[in-house]
């Protein structure tokens, strides 16, 4: 199913939120600490159930993927159900041994870069990660994987957009895309009201208008949408839940304790499909389908006309807004029949299968199209 832009239905995955870094704004609260990640099997599966029902990318974030070991394998279920693959990393554990194994079943790396090597070092909190992502990308380059830059833009940072683009040029990325901070996960209590307005996202958006006309050959990208936009595409944005899964829920995320979100990781749990400890993805869809689409359809109308009515800011993320409403909206929390229960749950996910998800995931919303691509 594709996107406003042409772009395919996409399954994220967050097979584990352990990472090497622990970022002020990881929306994740991933770090170090972090131990908890799913079967490789058990997210096989799902990417085939995903397939089956639309889904025609498999992006995998966390943490940091290149710690999960299974990433090959995972990269492999995709590419055999026939997705496009995509990881998002921090770029510095992109050794041979760990990209070797996953080249020949990527397509695009999406590296983060939050600013000049000061900045970002100062949201990784490290003082040299700036230093030792920048060490790899020649080799990200010698293996012939496309890659792209993810840029997370605060209500500070959008004077760093033209050092950021120049910088994405001269490594030979092909894809430029800025993420507004979401305050949620460690964000919301280490940047608090740091997130970008709508005077910050229109800066954001003139400035990377005018840098494109400068560096053609270079994909920008703004994940938000002019009030404009947003009406001219409600048909897509609000699609039929009678219809199928992959156009009213072109995102669809699974973290790394198996539970699966529509849209966005901040929607208000009641919207769940469930976990995938209790049942596959299939069945968990079916049953979603049955008691919560209709729902959720409510739920994206009323965001859209919040978004779209006289008075209301010019531009926005548009799944800030879905989850922000989710909170005044909830849906009835649908129960898992005794039947999909398996006859053993992997161990890997067998804690903690219900809790809340705590992060919103980034989905691309460009200034000409709302269809995601990357998470970050």
């Amino acid at each position: 199913m594709s996107g406003l832009a042409g772009r395919r239905a996409v399954l994220q995955v967050h097979p584990t939120r352990r990472c090497n870094l622990a970022c002020a704004h990881c929306y994740s609260s991933s770090g170090p600490d972090q131990r908890a990640e799913l079967d490789v099997r058990v997210l096989a599966g799902a990417v085939a159930d995903a397939a089956a029902l639309g889904y025609r990318q498999l992006s995998v974030s966390g943490g940091e993927p290149f710690l999960y070991g299974p990433l090959a394998e995972l990269l492999r279920a995709g590419r055999a159900a026939g997705m496009a693959n995509t990881v998002t990393t921090n770029g510095m554990l992109l050794s041979p041994r760990r990209l070797d194994p996953v080249v020949p079943y990527l397509d695009l790396l999406a590296v983060s870069v939050d600013g000049p090597p000061a900045e970002h070092n100062l949201m990784r909190r490290d003082p040299a990660a700036f230093e030792r992502m920048l060490r790899y990308l020649p080799a990200v380059r010698a293996a012939g994987v496309p890659f792209g830059v993810i840029f997370t833009l605060t209500r500070y940072n959008a004077d760093q957009l033209e050092w950021l683009v120049s910088f994405a040029a001269e490594q030979g990325a092909g894809l430029v895309q800025v993420h507004p901070l979401t305050q949620i996960g460690r964000a919301r209590t280490d940047l608090p009201a740091a997130g970008p307005d709508a005077t910050e996202l229109l800066a954001a958006l003139a400035e990377l208008d005018r840098l494109q006309r400068l560096y053609p050959g270079l994909e920008l990208r703004l994940d938000a949408a002019t009030t404009g936009q947003l009406a001219a595409h409600r048909a897509e944005l609000v699609a039929d839940p009678d219809g199928p899964l992959a156009d009213l829920v072109p995102v669809l995320l699974v973290d790394d304790h198996g539970a699966v979100t529509p849209l966005t990781h901040d929607l208000d749990r009641s919207y769940g499909l469930g976990s995938l400890a209790y049942a596959r993805l299939s069945e968990l869809a079916a049953a979603w389908q049955a008691t919560t689409a209709g729902r959720l359809a409510e739920l994206l109308a009323a965001a859209h006309d919040r978004l779209v009515r006289p008075g209301a800011d010019p531009i926005a993320y548009w799944y800030d807004t879905v989850a922000e409403l989710s909170r005044s909206m909830p849906a009835a929390m649908p129960v898992p029949a005794p039947g999909q229960m398996p006859a053993a749950v992997p161990a890997s996910i067998s804690a903690a299968v219900l809790a809340a998800v705590p992060a919103a995931m980034p989905a691309s919303m460009p200034a000409a199209a709302l269809a995601p691509v990357l998470a970050g």
